[in-house]
């Protein structure tokens, strides 16, 4: 069986390189914000954290970060 790749090129404006970027770096804070919680929790109780834990800290998070309130259209000019 053959597989076969393909290869798609994204020509985004200015706007939306920016939007993408921004989202991409909150994915990271948040992702490394919430590994760092994971790992302290084990080092102090050796326990990991469970899903309803981290889903409050993600809120945490999300009340300290300002640009994660409508990152997703962030940059985005209105229609009206």
């Amino acid at each position: 069986m053959r597989v076969r790749a393909y290869r798609f090129r994204a020509y985004t404006s200015k706007t939306t390189a920016r939007v993408l970027k921004t989202q991409l770096e909150v994915a990271c804070k948040l992702y490394n914000t919430l590994l760092h919680a994971e790992k302290e929790e084990y080092e102090r109780n050796k326990r990991t954290m469970s899903k309803n834990e981290l889903e409050t800290a993600r809120f945490g998070f999300e009340k300290t970060e300002p640009r994660v309130s409508g990152a997703a259209f962030a940059g985005y000019p209105t229609s009206s």
